[in-house]
């Protein structure tokens, strides 16, 4: 049978995570785009095991569910905390893991508990986040097809985005980094002294006053908070990075840390739509070129190079660019675009 997952959604939504790690106000749209994308009725966070935070994060379809399963004592006996080692040991379990069909018929906790709801068949994918290991369980009813094999691959390739690029401690040291972070790490761009760094002193110096502002609880009309940084890369577009503090339940999950940064690869995103450009700012064609070109990374002098422009008529379109985007600095375009999704 045909899998009932929408990769490219389940992808979307999955890179809605981390900004709903910022913004809690969006976690339920959050896990209801990855339910949507996943074939099933609904998608929660919970601890795999341990105490339970005060509080979880969960589909609004399943609360009611919820609240039986923790005032009738569910929680105690669900039958599903037998999947615990295997989501440890390969970082994902599916109902046919846990139980056979024999168990459905019989155990209680489908029986008397999920029936009641109509629901049966689940995923659970574990991640951890510092020294908790935490669970995003996604629900199907009984009279849906189970999660099967090639959804776990699915589902197993998709495990990299639970947690955020990178996390750090209240005084701006990096405290977790996960693989998709590691893969962006080079000569130039490291982690010096637990210090996230660039090949060049004035981007990290940079950094740090972003962070500081940050964790010292800056408003976000702060300059030094609502711009990102910049990592340039010899031969490659540049990094953003833009950090926020966690809050709400999101900063229990990741207790280990007091703030994250969305870490973006510019070589990853698409190019800019020059006719957009135009039309949203007043551009005249070659400042569309100019705005892409500095959307992508460039500097004056290389673009310079590229439009075969003097050094000093490409510095004077940067700046007739940013007057008319309202920026003051290339990052700042960058957000401004980003946010636009051109």
């Amino acid at each position: 049978m045909a899998t009932r997952i929408d990769f490219p959604e389940l992808e979307k939504a999955m890179d809605g995570l981390l900004e709903s790690a910022l913004v809690p106000e969006r976690w339920a749209g959050t896990l209801e785009a990855i339910s949507r994308a996943t074939g099933s009725v609904g998608a929660h966070i919970m601890p795999a095991a341990g105490k339970f935070s005060p509080g979880f994060l969960t589909t609004p379809n399943l609360l009611e569910a919820f609240d039986v399963y923790f005032a009738e004592d569910w929680y105690k006996r669900d039958f599903r905390e037998r999947g615990i080692s295997v989501a440890l040991a390969k970082g994902i379990v599916i109902e046919h893991d846990i139980a056979s069909e024999d168990e459905f018929r019989r155990q209680e906790f489908y029986t008397e508990f999920l029936a009641r709801f109509g629901l049966r068949y689940s995923a659970m994918i574990g991640f951890t986040s510092g020294d908790t290991l935490l669970s995003l369980n996604l629900q199907r009813r009984v009279d849906d097809h189970p999660f099967d094999r090639e959804e776990e691959r699915i589902l197993l390739a998709m495990r990299s985005k639970l947690t955020a690029s990178v996390f750090f401690d209240r005084t701006g040291r990096v405290s977790h980094l996960n693989s998709r972070a590691e893969r962006l790490l080079d000569g130039d761009i490291r982690i010096v002294d637990r210090e996230l760094t660039s090949g060049s002193q004035e981007e990290t110096g940079l950094l740090r006053r972003h962070l500081k502002a940050v964790l010292g609880g800056d408003t976000f009309l702060s300059p030094a908070v609502s711009t990102p940084v910049l990592f340039s890369r010899p031969g490659k577009a540049p990094l953003v990075i833009r950090a926020q503090l966690l809050r709400g339940l999101p900063a229990d999950l990741f207790a280990h840390s007091h703030a994250v940064a969305i870490v973006t690869d510019l070589s990853e995103r698409a190019r800019a739509d020059g006719d957009l450009l135009r039309r949203l700012f007043a551009l005249t064609p070659q400042e569309a070129t100019v705005a892409r070109l500095l959307m992508e990374g460039s500097s004056p002098r290389q673009i310079a190079e590229i439009c075969g422009l003097t050094y000093e008529t490409a510095r004077g379109y940067v700046k007739k660019v940013l007057s008319k985007t309202g920026t003051q600095r290339q990052s700042q375009l960058i957000s401004l675009l980003f946010g636009l999704k051109i």
